[in-house]
């Protein structure tokens, strides 16, 4: 509403002094309206003639300080909020005078004492700040003066001058008690002001915060505060300033008699140093790390322990809250300074274990031996439990040991989360830490107790991180289309890399077998230990409290994942206690609900659908025998599940009642079939309601609809077909398919009619009408414009079309409508679509050849071919047109295919041409002879048609290779295109020759290698059709043996020549794929010659055997690889170690599992490379100017591609600080190198999110220099468009990290408790927030631009 002020709309001098008469009013409400007047004025209006009328602005400024200590709050309130604004519109000369009377003002009558503290931070977070690494604009450099010479003497208690002190205290002088309000002041000081404050105001000031810290008067919070501020300070201590201070802290710990209250204060003064500042601190912490570790030294804690004893509790005043902050402070350290606390780990390790076990109320011996005495005895386990069980309830307000064992947990937790890479494989974090951990399971307290537990799930998943589960083909026959769109990478040899076991993706199609350990390293550790654990955890499990049976059992899933099993022996201990809870059965328990650093929020809920998903767990990974006595129960508790109201529960619930219906039928139990039906039964019924339930929550129904389809896949088998009765699976049916034909649940119904035809394989379990009903209505989303939803419908389509059960099924009516509803997609050339589409037509066209004739099919053909395809959908066009021509269609499709002629990709149309030719047995109008001709006409003319003498090359090449003699074509047709200069026609002849000698060695291969001897340029040619040939034996397993010597020996010979090495390379790969025994050992030794050519061919061709080649040549590199590479990356020559971590990089993507346990001897190779080498960096003359160039850059791109690589592959298995600090060194070095770490970057907030926010400040200090570099004058343009690409990238990156961190721009955060947030987070990532200020200042129109691109992105997914 419009404010009725004449000063609002009309701001002058006259107005405003009206305005400021009312502000004096005696009634509250004028007041008050008054003030929200002035402050529209100052926030909405442009008040600019305030800047230049001095005497206005001390009027307002008066009248507004007045009102801070007015008698009404909301008067006051609103006079705090009117600082901020006023303060950047009133003269520099007054703002002076006005912080100091900010600083000097007594508050009377206002009950809240922190309103002065409040209306400063207000002020100064306001007025314009410096951006670090920016040069500050005068406006900036005039308010720091004001700052300088105004407020920080203020603070300090220094008389000045400008401002004499007189009798009044400074805010925080020696001579008052400051509260937590005040220190904060300075706190906002240092943030808007730090890059700009002179080193002896930064270190007056970090004295006097001192002086607040040893201040016995101070209260706590107020010493809280000031170590928050002494963290603010630290990033602009000079080196000098640090020194002295940390010589303080030397000094002052060193003291036998020190103060408890002064060496906690200290200690934890060094842990927030470690947080604030960890590069610099890194420096000083073999100096200080003794102080810390002191206080948690067996010799103290036995004198605190024989001081109890004796009943002197005073001797050891604040032991507890000394034990407490040493361990804060420890996990800090371990946090910021992990490459320095590694010398240490032994020491850490120790002191944790020795306070996690610390309980003055329990005698420690006693409890040691405790585990070891404990028997089988029931009865003795019963007493034991009932002891635990009395203790739950004990809280004791004079016993805060808790808290000191709880922190002790916290540090293990850390250095597991930090070390684990190095650590796992040393034995240390078993040998030392699990075994304790599990025996502290008892542990009293339920907040311990669940940091324990916690720490203890985190070793176990990172046990499991990086290892490499096989899977199987069955599991790759349904993938999850569209579901997620980051899909695992797998590797030719049937493997997929995941931090959690990837058989818990599994479909269930065999029974699950324990996967076999290996007799040393981390498994095997956690194998030997699972008894223990499964022992300590059934226990808990049989207790009320609802977090610790919620953190035991997310504990046991990940024991389970890791394992792909592993509690078979345990099943009578675990099972019970599970079906009770998900029945509902949580009697008794109470319902507390905790947050822990592993814990999520714990209610009778969350514990029940923690439960249904460890259920599902078990049953995805143990074998169907194990629970066949506890079936009845579960199929019990999980269809009381389904049934429940919350979403969550019974949504979960269907997807364990789904992993139950794979266990329960064939082919995964198929000997026990009969046994389960009546809880196939059961599980039918509940699925079938809720997938058919209008009242269902939509993820209900989705999830029941999915299961539906699992369970009717499993029983359209001969196996499992009288499992479920033909009207109730004809009703599955029908609800399927009119739920394909609701929005809602339509993607969900595609899916579970793919899983159907995917499986059935039962004549007859299908009905016609159904099947026509399905085609139809799958043709029709067709048209959609939804992406997942029309690859999930032409996965369908094609499953369903290649089913046995549905052939002679399809009418040619409806052939023909699928065909043309098909032909758009093929049009349309969509990458993930086209296959299917193709094999889809190809099918059908078996049964009804007539469809393939009509013109619009052979014209969306041909305009395919004009198209750039290749790949799996080149192979599947090659096979429909292969089923054309078999049905004797052919003749009118190859006229259209010989039209597109040149105006498509000779090699793809050549590939069809000749397909079609040779399926059709030359039937189709044209025949060898004219191609040939072709060929030769087109190489007559003037200038020769280059085009068409490709095409009529590749159309012979591929006649050649599927007619082999029968072809009749010889050589000499291929060898006389070969020219002087390999140009366009020349490289067609070479793979065309190569193409036709694959499918007639015996006449081609001795005159392509009798050719190849002789000198000249036709070499390169003729190694390409070599490399054509062995690529042509590799995938039809022809037999080559009588030619493999002579053919290593000229690739060899060849290789000399520069221009033939990556082909030769190629060459050799393939053979060392096709005799793995013969050719591996070869390449070992080659890697040891005394040439470095022959050395780099020998690593070329070991990279090109890792992609294609399959398991009985792993089974022969397995052994050997390891070592080559190892020797490669060792070599004295720059260029061979290049090419070395190119091959440990395609080892990384494609053979994981043989060099994952071993990445602790290769990683350090790469990392080296990775480094800047300045001996390799000299200056070269060219013209008249001089350049830089570094001979290392290419080495360097290679480590930091393999870097990615493995930071995909094995994040796990490598040092993560090490990791980080080459990251941070890339954003530093070349373009290209930046470019890659900013991708890193992107991918590691989400990998490792604690680690990357950690590293934030340098991070902001990189980008800020990328975004500040200017170009030089008369730049050319592909300079200027590769720093603009530059600064989009870093902002781009920059983007996302503010999203994932959660930063926030100090205008969002008010006061209050956002404020302290604010300042929280100002105190963890200072540089990075000023930074994040600074881009939405100076970049604000690129990063609109890049949310508006990021949000198109992602409603286009």
């Amino acid at each position: 509403m419009a404010s009725s002020s004449p000063a609002v709309n009309n701001p002058n001098p006259q107005n405003i002094s009206a305005l400021l008469a009312r502000m004096s009013d005696a009634d509250p409400d004028y007041r008050f309206m008054s003030l929200n007047d002035l402050h529209q004025l100052l926030t909405k209006q442009k008040a600019e003639f305030l800047v230049h009328d001095y005497g206005t602005s001390s009027r307002i400024m008066d009248s507004v300080i007045t009102h801070l200590d007015d008698q009404n709050g909301e008067v006051q309130n609103l006079a705090v909020k009117c600082i901020g604004p006023l303060v950047t519109k009133i003269p520099i000369a007054a703002l002076s005078t006005m912080l100091d009377k900010l600083c000097t003002m007594e508050i009377k009558h206002a009950v809240d004492n922190s309103i002065q503290s409040t209306a400063l931070r207000n002020a100064i977070s306001s007025l314009p700040r410096p951006v670090r690494g920016v040069t500050p604009s005068q406006d900036v450099m005039q308010i720091y003066t004001v700052i300088s010479r105004a407020l920080i003497p203020r603070i300090l208690g220094v008389s000045t001058l400008d401002h004499p002190t007189g009798g009044t205290r400074g805010i925080l002088d020696k001579n008052g008690d400051p509260d937590s309000e005040a220190v904060d002041v300075l706190i906002e000081v240092v943030r808007c002001f730090g890059p700009l404050l002179q080193p002896l105001e930064v270190e007056k000031l970090q004295d006097v915060v001192v002086q607040v810290l040893e201040r016995p008067s101070t209260t706590s919070p107020t010493k809280k505060r000031a170590v928050v501020a002494l963290a603010m300070l630290a990033p602009y201590l000079t080196t000098e300033i640090l020194d002295g201070f940390v010589a303080k802290l030397q000094k002052t710990l060193q003291q036998p008699k020190i103060n408890p209250v002064i060496r906690r204060l200290y200690i934890s003064i060094m842990g927030s140093l470690a947080r604030s500042i960890p590069h610099k601190f890194g420096g000083y912490l073999p100096q200080l790390v003794e102080f810390v570790l002191s206080p948690l030294s067996q010799d103290e804690f036995q004198s605190r322990l024989d001081a109890l004893h004796e009943g002197n509790d005073e001797l050891h005043p604040d032991f507890n809250e000394i034990s407490e902050t040493a361990l804060v402070a420890l996990e800090s350290f371990l946090t910021s300074c992990g490459l320095q606390m590694k010398d240490y780990t032994d020491r850490v390790i120790a002191a944790c274990l020795r306070y996690l076990k610390y309980d003055p109320n329990y005698a420690v011996d006693e409890d040691e031996e405790m585990d070891e005495n404990q028997g089988s005895d029931e009865e003795e386990e019963d007493d034991e439990e009932d002891e635990f069980e009395d203790d739950i309830g004990f809280d004791d307000d004079d016993d805060p040991s808790w808290k000191v064992r709880r922190c002790a947990a916290k540090a293990l937790y850390t250095l597991v989360s930090m070390r684990s890479a190095d650590l796992l494989e040393k034995g240390t974090l078993y040998n030392d830490i699990a075994s304790p951990l599990v025996k502290c399971f008892d542990e009293r307290e339920e907040s311990v107790r669940l940091e324990i537990i916690s720490t203890m799930s985190l070793l176990i998943r990172k046990t499991g991180e990086g290892v490499i589960q096989a899977i199987s083909a069955d599991e790759e026959l349904i993938p999850s289309l569209g579901e997620n769109r980051k899909r695992r990478r797998q590797s030719s040899g049937g493997f997929a890399y995941t931090n959690k076991a990837p058989y818990l993706g599994a479909t269930g199609l065999t029974s699950p077998t324990h996967d076999s350990v290996p007799p040393t390293g981390p498994r095997a550790d956690l194998q030997k230990l699972t008894p223990q654990i499964v022992k300590a955890s059934t226990k808990l499990l049989k207790g009320k409290q609802i977090a610790t049976k919620q953190a035991i059992i997310n504990l046991l899933d990940d024991l389970i994942a890791v394992q792909n099993g592993g509690l078979a022996d345990y099943f009578d201990q675990v099972m019970q206690p599970i079906i009770d809870v998900t029945k509902g059965v949580t009697a008794g328990a109470s319902s507390t609900s905790m947050t822990l650093s592993g814990t999520a929020s714990a209610t009778a809920t969350t514990l029940r659908v923690a439960v249904l998903h460890f259920a599902s767990d078990i049953v995805k990974t143990h074998s169907s025998s194990l629970f066949h006595n506890y079936l009845e129960s579960m199929v019990a508790g999980v269809v009381s599940a389904v049934r429940d109201r919350f979403y969550k529960i019974s949504s979960e619930a269907i997807r364990t009642a789904e992993e139950l219906v794979k266990a329960i039928t064939p082919p995964r139990a198929r000997l026990t079939t009969s046994k389960f039906k009546p809880q196939l039964q059961k599980l039918y019924d509940i699925i079938l309601d809720r997938a058919s339930a209008a009242d269902a929550d939509a993820e209900v129904r989705q999830k029941a609809i999915q299961a539906l389809g699992t369970l009717i896949s499993r029983t359209s088998t001969s196996d499992g077909i009288s499992l479920i009765p033909n009207d109730k699976r004809q009703g599955a049916l029908n609800l399927l398919l009119d739920r394909l034909r609701n929005e809602t649940t339509r993607l969900y119904a595609v899916r579970a009619i793919d899983n159907i035809a995917a499986h059935s394989s039962t004549p007859g379990s299908l009905e016609p009408a159904w099947i026509e009903n399905v085609t139809l209505e799958l043709c029709g989303q067709l048209r959609k414009s939804n992406r997942v939803l029309r690859s999930s419908c032409i996965q369908a389509l094609q499953h369903l079309i290649l089913s046995p059960v549905i052939k002679g099924q399809i009418q040619a009516a409806t052939a023909s409508d699928i065909v043309a509803s098909i032909l758009p997609v093929i049009t349309a050339n969509d990458a993930y679509l086209l296959s299917p589409a193709l094999i889809v037509v190809s099918q059908l066209q078996l049964e009804h050849p007539q469809i393939v004739s009509s013109a619009s099919f052979i014209e969306t053909v041909c305009e395919l071919l004009k198209k750039n395809i290749g790949g799996l959908a080149l192979e599947s066009l090659v096979t429909l047109v292969s089923s054309v021509g078999t049905s004797g269609m052919g003749k009118p499709l190859m006229e259209g295919v010989l039209r597109v002629g040149v105006a498509g990709d000779p090699t793809v149309v050549g590939k069809v041409a000749g397909a079609l030719f040779v399926s059709s047995g030359g039937q189709v109008g044209v025949s060898v002879d004219s191609f040939i001709d072709e060929l030769n006409n087109s190489s007559k003319l003037t200038p020769p048609d280059t085009a068409r003498q490709s095409l009529a090359l590749a159309i012979l090449g591929e006649i050649g290779l599927r007619l082999g003699p029968n072809s009749r074509l010889q050589p000499s047709i291929f060898l006389e295109q070969f020219h002087e200069e390999p140009d366009k026609v020349s490289v067609s002849a070479a793979v065309a020759l190569g193409r036709a000698g694959a499918g007639n060695m015996p006449e081609f291969l001795p005159i392509i290698l009798n050719t190849i001897k002789k000198p000249g340029s036709q070499q390169y040619l003729l190694l390409q059709s070599i490399r054509e040939i062995l690529h042509q034996v590799v995938t039809s397993s022809a037999d080559i043996s009588p030619y493999e010597s002579e053919i290593w020996g000229l690739l060899f010979t060849a290789s000399q020549t520069e221009d033939n090495r990556a082909i030769c390379a190629e060459c050799i790969g393939r053979l060392a794929i096709m005799e793995p025994k013969t050719y591996i050992p070869k390449l070992q030794q080659l890697l040891g010659d005394k040439s470095p050519v022959f050395r780099g061919v020998a690593v070329q061709a070991l990279r090109y055997t890792l992609p294609d080649s399959d398991e009985s040549f792993d089974l022969m590199l397995k052994p050997v690889l390891v070592e080559m590479l190892l020797r490669v990356l060792k070599d004295e020559d720059m260029d061979i170690r290049r090419i070395g971590m190119t091959a440990l990089n395609s080892a990384a993507h494609n053979k994981p599992d043989l060099i994952l346990p071993h990445l602790g001897e290769l990683i350090p190779y790469v990392i080296t490379e990775s480094i800047i080498k300045p001996e390799l960096i000299h200056e070269v003359q060219m013209g008249p100017f001089k350049h830089l160039v570094d001979d290392g850059l290419e080495v360097r791109k290679s480590a930091y591609e393999t870097l990615y690589a493995l930071m995909e592959t094995a994040f796990s298995r490598i040092s993560s600080l090490e990791f980080y600090d080459r990251i941070i060194a890339g954003l530093n070095d070349e373009n290209d190198i930046r470019s890659l770490c900013n991708l890193m970057l992107s991918k590691l907030i989400v990998i490792d999110p604690e680690e990357t926010t950690r590293r934030l400040d340098t991070v902001a200090e990189c980008y800020r220099k990328t975004l500040s570099t200017k170009l030089r004058d008369g730049a050319v343009k592909q300079e200027i468009e590769k720093q603009e690409e530059a600064i989009k990238s870093v902002l781009r990156v920059t983007l996302l990290l503010v999203e994932k961190t959660k930063t926030t721009l100090p205008g969002v955060a008010g006061p209050g408790n956002a404020g302290q947030a604010q300042v929280q987070q100002s105190v963890q990532n200072p540089v990075w927030q000023q930074y994040w200020e600074w881009v939405n200042k100076d970049f604000e129109r690129q990063i609109k631009m890049l949310r508006e691109e990021n949000k198109e992105m992602g409603m286009g997914m």
